[in-house]
């Protein structure tokens, strides 16, 4: 039923904990992929020694990318689970996201609960902020409501069903991080995203992870796509976009917007110092003078704490709706 896709590259202080993570699991009707991208520490090796008939191992020289398409193509299951080499599932993982995806056949992907450790490196704040946000966001609505402020996705502690991913295009070389844009065009095309509220699966923090190493793991790679996808939606298409922020983020986010081709009419501030200033030829107006009527769609792109809810009240209060003509932006 399951096929578990694990991509590595020199992995070999952590694969056999991760592989043992997941032949450990409850649920038994699936087959472990090892890939392995180009390692040079003997990753290869430990994964021909791992004896058991659920494990099927593969080699790709290319990119990261193509040894997720790689485990994709050569993989069998209805269902995809993602798994990283230096993470654990918890016994039950399987067994809880299969259960959630037979009981509700609207979902096309689903995650759980995840519970961040370190590797050497102390957590930072802003990664324990970022997961305790995560594991906030619980019903389909919650993600796709929320996809723009950061990935709403643990990426290694997701399953999602095979045709919805090759109908979306399955993975794909971006110039930002391929997780994101998968979960991206997935929300795009109207998919659902479901959670298991439980935590289970641990995901390590460390110096080495692809994340810190990467440029495409950037904040302005995450921004670039954030402004792509927002540009595709037919509502901005249509009718434009105003931009709740004349601020650091705000800025940013207009001009990566406008050179995606999206109109942008107008940024909106409280700062009586920016009322009245332009951002790159568009005009900060007065945040009072916002109108539900006018047509755009509006972001919310404020990043001092407390500041995003107090736009949200806002908006939500002239008869804009989170998640359809208004969404919040990081």
């Amino acid at each position: 039923m399951i096929s578990i896709v694990m991509t590595a590259r020199d992995a070999g202080a952590t694969l056999v904990e991760a592989v043992q993570s997941c032949l450990r699991q409850t649920f038994r009707d699936f087959e472990l992929l090892l890939i392995d991208n180009a390692s040079t520490d003997g990753t290869r090796e430990l994964m021909a020694g791992i004896a058991d008939p659920r494990v099927r191992v593969f080699a790709c020289a290319g990119s990261h990318v193509e040894a997720h398409q790689l485990g994709i193509a050569e993989s069998r299951g209805d269902l995809i689970a993602r798994m990283d080499a230096d993470d654990v599932s918890h016994p039950e993982r399987l067994a809880r996201q299969v259960e959630l995806m037979a009981r509700d056949r609207s979902l096309s992907a689903c995650v759980c609960g995840v519970r961040v450790r370190s590797r050497g490196r102390p957590v930072g704040a802003g990664f324990l902020a970022y997961v305790d946000w995560l594991n906030g966001l619980l019903a389909p609505e919650d993600i796709a409501r929320e996809r723009f402020v950061e990935s709403p996705v643990v990426h290694p502690a997701a399953m999602v069903r095979r045709d919805v991913l090759g109908a979306v295009g399955g993975y794909q070389e971006v110039e930002w991080a391929e997780d994101y844009d998968l979960w991206l065009r997935l929300l795009e095309a109207g998919h659902r995203v479901g959670k298991v509220p439980e935590i289970l699966f641990d995901w390590y923090d460390s110096d080495t992870r692809l994340t810190r190493t990467h440029g495409r793991y950037s904040q302005e790679k995450f921004l670039r796509a954030k402004a792509h996808y927002l540009a595709r939606m037919p509502a901005v298409q249509a009718g434009g976009i105003e931009i709740c922020g004349a601020g650091p983020i705000g800025k940013r986010i207009g001009r990566l917007l406008i050179g995606e081709g999206a109109r942008v009419s107008a940024f909106y501030e409280v700062n009586p110092r920016r009322i009245g200033e332009t951002i790159a030829g568009v005009p900060v107006l007065d945040q009072a003078e916002l109108d539900r009527s006018c047509g755009p769609v509006v972001l919310a792109a404020v990043g001092l704490p407390g500041a995003r809810d107090l736009v949200r009240g806002l908006l939500s209060g002239i008869g804009f709706t989170e998640g359809e003509d208004f969404f919040c932006v990081a």
